[in-house]
């Protein structure tokens, strides 16, 4: 099962807190998921989803209501994943041009309309059962594991920003909004916004899960950055201590070691001996020690001298 699967099947089992929450919660699934149609001059409408539970929400909020005909239909994809699809269909029927308007689909003239009715989202837990309808019609969540992005897909451009400032103003949370082919996408992708968001919709199992996933996620990359780091350093020194070996055997080949200072002939020789060594541990097997920067000084000594000698070679006879 996906995370977003797995929110929505947690979401969906949450019963209304009232009689006014259910109703906001069906009003922003017929929102996202129900489409007007005329059969016979006459209103009617199709509700789809492609969860089986949600269509059942769909229905018992329905039938908690309202007295419509209302049938069910079960279509499989012939496409892609080839799921099922859950259909609600309202037939034309007394009461249902108003339950239309009620809704906010359309106006008493038959035209569309996308606000967001302020009577659905007066209390605060209406406010949330809304949200969570919409979620439900058309959100989807990725893994935390892979990537911190939440969607919800809407038809409208007013819709989507209906939405989006409603959540602003009601929660203090911005959705932003960009356009897809003819649909809207609104969308999260700060991980504190998709926790708050969770929060919203009661999603509290989901919740705690997403952020286990995180502090794994943050630990490993951490963990990582560091391994990541340390390695980087590890070949700066072996590539460091190349050079300095690489310098000090040109020297004793040229002109010997013996030619170099006593400190010179100290620190070169045991370079040659110890190779892989960092210059603090090089430090620390001299006698007397010598810090880190005094090993680097010598070292870069040596390592002019070499330049000079690869110099003075390059030079006409």
């Amino acid at each position: 099962m996906s995370f977003s699967d797995q929110v929505k099947d947690e979401i969906v089992r949450i019963d209304s807190e009232t009689d006014c929450c259910g109703w906001a919660e069906l009003v922003a699934l017929v929102r996202l998921n129900g489409s007007l149609e005329i059969v016979k001059n006459k209103l009617a409408l199709k509700i789809v989803s492609q969860k089986a539970a949600v269509a059942r929400k769909i229905y018992r909020l329905l039938k908690e209501r309202f007295d419509f005909l209302t049938k069910i239909v079960v279509r499989r994809s012939m496409y892609l994943n080839k799921n099922n699809h859950y259909i609600i269909k309202l037939p034309p029927q007394q009461g249902v041009k108003g339950f239309l308007v009620d809704c906010g689909l359309i106006n008493d003239n038959y035209e569309l309309s996308y606000e967001i009715q302020e009577n659905l989202v007066t209390k605060r837990c209406c406010q949330k059962s809304y949200v969570r309808g919409t979620f439900l019609g058309g959100g989807s969540i990725n893994d935390p594991g892979s990537s911190y992005h939440l969607e919800i897909w809407v038809h409208s451009y007013d819709y989507a920003h209906e939405f989006a400032d409603l959540v602003a103003e009601k929660f203090q949370l911005e959705v932003k909004i960009r356009s897809r082919n003819d649909d809207y996408l609104l969308y999260l992708k700060n991980a504190e916004d998709i926790v708050k968001f969770l929060n919203i919709m009661g999603a509290h199992s989901s919740l705690l899960d997403f952020e286990n996933t995180r502090v794994l996620k943050e630990v490993r990359n951490q963990v990582n950055r560091i391994v990541n780091c340390e390695t980087a350093n590890l070949n700066k020194t072996i590539e460091a201590a190349r050079k300095q070996i690489e310098n000090i055997k040109l020297i004793e080949v040229i002109k010997g070691l013996d030619s170099l200072s006593p400190s010179l002939q100290e620190i070169a020789r045991l370079r040659l001996e110890n190779p892989y060594v960092s210059l603090r541990e090089l430090g620390e097997l001299l006698k007397p020690q010598l810090s880190k920067s005094g090993v680097n000084h010598r070292l870069r000594r040596i390592n002019k001298l070499a330049n000079q000698i690869r110099k003075n070679k390059s030079l006409p006879n």
